[in-house]
């Protein structure tokens, strides 16, 4: 091998060096700011939650996920765009799964929120004070609500004003209704007044709001389910032709057109489903 054959493999060798580390830093310092937002997002997300688990714990498993669900995606269906799609998938999971858990307590303590009004109202009648009330909820009461009522509790032990600890509910949970139940407590304890018959007339109005919303709920669920049912039919119907006619719908798998093809079709399924789950969506 001559001098400018031995001089240009080294060359090739130094710059194919250069962009595997530069690659690698790249990579290793976009982990890291990732890392840094997801533990710092969930971390928040569930204290607010009440649930004690280790957030980098929880991004070790998800990276672990992105590899290895598209691996064992690609054994069972060699096909880049569904490989794609199957990473992507993993990468949004958590955010959404945090969304469900979020609002699926929202709801629970939204529920348990009229009851808790009219027991209130009854303890106060009954000769209990404000500082009382609160505790004997916060046994009594069943999670979510006596979670966030016990940390009222004990931020009040721990020389908390009192208005503050009840702003600090209402910023937890973010709610008119909760709004509404912290304003009438704090003027209460600035103003004075029948703080029982305020919470019963509350309680009562909060009862009346969400008899409506489930009604809603109700007549709209099975706009919601049709959603789901017009955008998982295009995927049923090419599963099926797989299984029926492998050679014909292997090309939207095998080749460029076939991939853009399903691009487009992927693009048109979200925008659909969301325009479904727009319309059916109302707001009390």
């Amino acid at each position: 091998m001559s001098a400018s054959e031995l001089g240009l493999a080294a060359l090739i060798f130094l710059s194919v060096s250069v962009l595997l580390f530069v690659a690698v830093q790249g990579t290793r310092a976009t982990l890291g700011r990732q890392r840094t937002v997801f533990t710092q997002e969930t971390r928040r997300s569930l204290a607010d939650m009440f649930i004690f688990a280790d957030p980098a714990v929880l991004w070790r498993l998800n990276v672990a996920a992105l590899f290895l669900v598209p691996l064992l995606v690609y054994l069972l269906v060699p096909s880049v765009p569904i490989v794609v799609v199957a990473a992507l998938l993993v990468a949004i999971a958590p955010r959404y799964v945090l969304l469900y858990l979020k609002k699926r307590r929202f709801l629970r303590l939204h529920d348990q929120l009229p009851d808790t009004l009219l027991m209130m109202a009854s303890a106060l009648r009954g000769g209990a004070n404000l500082g009382q009330t609160l505790e004997g909820l916060a046994k009594d009461m069943s999670p979510p609500m006596n979670q966030e009522l016990s940390l009222v509790v004990r931020e009040q032990r721990l020389g908390v004003p009192f208005e503050e600890a009840v702003s600090h509910l209402a910023e937890r949970v973010r709610s008119q209704d909760f709004d509404l139940v912290v304003s009438a407590l704090r003027i209460n304890r600035e103003v004075g007044g029948n703080l029982a018959d305020t919470l019963q007339r509350l309680g009562e109005t909060v009862r009346r709001r969400l008899m409506m919303e489930q009604k809603i709920r109700a007549l709209t669920s099975q706009g919601k389910l049709q959603g789901i049912v017009m955008t998982a039919l295009p995927v049923l119907i090419i599963l099926a032709l797989l299984r029926i006619e492998p050679a014909a719908t292997g090309a939207l798998f095998d080749t460029y057109r076939g991939w853009a093809v399903l691009a487009i079709a992927i693009v048109l399924e979200i925008l659909g489903y969301w325009g479904i789950r727009k319309i059916v969506s109302i707001e009390v």
